[in-house]
């Protein structure tokens, strides 16, 4: 992304971020909405079990994991062609926008169009860039699962479709995170997410359809008419899976005391009489048998078990495509209609 020559006004501290509700235009708005998907978590809040995953920062994840996003079949969460019309009919409009996403205004359609409509799975920080009195303004903040956005082929959200404005990877937080805003039910600062890009360019994006509840591809790209269904993404390996296994113990030795002579060995039979099986001596009453060594343990997690997700976040920061957001099979029966049921059930 270039560097913008306009002056940029910090809409808040870098080290605060802004929540916005899914439908909420948020300040400082590019265009009107052009969301046809936001989608409102259950109104039953949860109390965080712990908040140390806040004082560490957000969860990355890599914007090709499996399941990141939603959606509705061949149904688009934003009208790509009102958002076009929004900022080409305004040329100042239009320019400001190209340069807060790092573009030509000649290509801001273009860029618009190549854009996969995608709904939020989980509450996620990212950069946002609005428009005052002609001049772009920054601010970090947190936008609610369900949110509408469009996302590039790396899987980064770069525009929010309740405001049109362009969005961005998140800043590096400045000491301890603080939020403001009103909360909604169910935010817990532990389970936000940052997204990174992807390792290459995709095709396209292994999405859950949050109205059948089943899994779907969806091409990169504005046009959604080319959804078709998946069969369930297969679960990664635990990496635990995949460790050598430990060796077997040592069979058990019996130590002979001094002066003992050792039992001799019995004759052969004859040819042709049965052999006859000769039950195990008895260890001395002074011998010592070694016990097998101890399994190992697991080192206990300091912040308590993870409370992300039902099997759904990976405990790796950025993981490779093919792992994350991908329900086993009691979390598969969980997915509501609502984007966000996946986490809070």
């Amino acid at each position: 992304m270039r560097t913008t020559s306009r002056g940029v006004v910090l809409a808040c501290a870098l080290a605060a971020a802004l929540l916005l509700p899914a439908a909420a235009p948020g300040p400082d708005p590019f265009t009107d909405s052009t969301a046809l998907t936001a989608s409102t978590p259950p109104a039953t809040p949860r109390t965080p079990s712990r908040t140390a995953g806040a004082a560490r920062g957000p969860r990355t994840l890599s914007g090709g994991t499996p399941g990141l996003y939603g959606g509705a079949e061949r149904t688009g969460s934003c009208d790509i062609g009102r958002q076009i019309g929004h900022l080409t009919r305004d040329p100042a409009r239009g320019r400001a926008f190209a340069e807060a996403a790092g573009i030509s205004p000649a290509a801001l359609p273009d860029h618009v169009r190549a854009l996969t409509p995608v709904v939020l799975r989980a509450d996620t920080r990212v950069t946002g860039h609005g428009l005052r009195a002609g001049r772009i303004t920054r601010y970090q903040s947190v936008l609610q699962a369900g949110t509408a956005v469009l996302v590039d082929d790396r899987g980064l959200p770069r525009v929010r479709c309740a405001c049109g404005n362009p969005l961005g990877p998140p800043e590096a937080s400045r000491g301890t995170p603080v939020t403001r805003g009103t909360p909604w039910p169910g935010y817990r600062p532990g389970r936000v997410i940052a997204v990174t890009p992807a390792p290459r360019a995709v095709s396209g994006f292994t999405i859950v359809d949050v109205t059948a509840r089943t899994w779907i591809e969806r091409r990169t790209g504005h046009d959604v008419r080319h959804d078709r269904p998946l069969p369930p993404p297969a679960r990664p390996t635990d990496p635990r899976d995949r460790a050598p296994s430990p060796p077997p113990p040592s069979p058990p030795q019996t130590r002979v005391p001094p002066g003992t002579e050792p039992t001799p060995e019995p004759d052969p039979e004859p040819d042709g009489a049965p052999v006859r099986e000769t039950p195990a001596e008895a260890s001395p009453p002074d011998a010592e048998t070694p016990l097998p060594p101890p399994e190992p343990e697991e080192p206990e997690d300091p912040e308590g078990p993870d409370d992300v997700g039902p099997d759904t976040v990976p405990d790796t920061p950025d993981p490779p495509d093919g792992a994350g957001l991908i329900p086993d099979d009691r979390a598969a029966a969980r997915i509501p209609g609502s984007p966000t049921g996946v986490f809070g059930n």
